[in-house]
């Protein structure tokens, strides 16, 4: 895993806990006294390292079962916002699904957790690195919807989406800081490319707010309704 894709794990699994979903515990280890291979290269991959739990799930397999057993119901709306805020391509974007990245966690007899897992693949689209200034106006602009499985649409409420936004309205730059400034400095994210993705991230989040609803819901709901 190269250092862009752990800096997008390590600050997409941050916000992902801030913002509510369920997502497996994480933590970055500084060492490691056991040779771990990875398996795309062969070659011992060198701390610091990020690592999160595994867990028991069934995969994404397209059909409503599990969706229509959510303890949450409001964590469909509140996937496709978060996925959309942080530009996650590899779960679900135009048609292209990678089902392997969402699991359905028994949490009782009778009831599910969504599981969104692997943020190796956000923020910066198809770049091999994070820039190292201002992100680019079409980064924040962007007005893709990701994440939204085609059988989610029935599950996306218009109350899910407006508190979502509302939950996403309340960002603060501050928490955004400190979650940047998180990533270990051998991640070689600079100085300037840690402003600037700080300054993305809450960017983006005032466009998401400003434009997403109306792409996921008819109507907001009305005041007292």
């Amino acid at each position: 895993m190269g250092n862009a894709a752990l800096i997008s794990e390590l600050v997409a699994a941050e916000l992902a806990v801030w913002f509510g979903l369920a997502v497996p515990p994480f933590a970055v280890v500084h060492q490691c006294d056991i040779e771990i291979i990875m398996r795309k290269n062969g070659r011992p991959m060198v701390a610091p390292l990020f690592f999160s739990s595994a867990v028991e799930g069934t995969p994404r397999d397209g059909t409503d079962v599990f969706l229509r057993r959510l303890r949450d119901k409001d964590s469909v709306s509140r996937l496709v916002v978060f996925d959309t805020w942080i530009r996650n391509w590899d779960r679900y974007y135009g048609e292209d699904a990678n089902s392997d990245n969402l699991l359905y966690s028994q949490a009782s007899v009778h009831k599910y957790d969504l599981v969104p897992i692997d943020h190796s693949n956000c923020f910066i689209g198809g770049d091999p690195t994070f820039p190292d200034g201002p992100a680019p106006n079409h980064w924040i602009e962007d007005a893709g919807v990701y994440g939204k499985f085609p059988e989610f649409d029935d599950f996306i409420t218009a109350d899910g989406i407006t508190g979502t936004l509302d939950k996403l309205k309340t960002l603060d730059r501050n928490f955004v800081t400190e979650v940047v400034n998180s990533v270990p400095l051998a991640w070689e994210l600079g100085p300037l490319a840690r402003v600037g993705l700080i300054d993305f991230i809450c960017a983006r989040a005032t466009f998401v707010v400003d434009t997403l609803a109306p792409k996921l819901i008819d109507e907001p709901p009305l005041p007292g309704f």
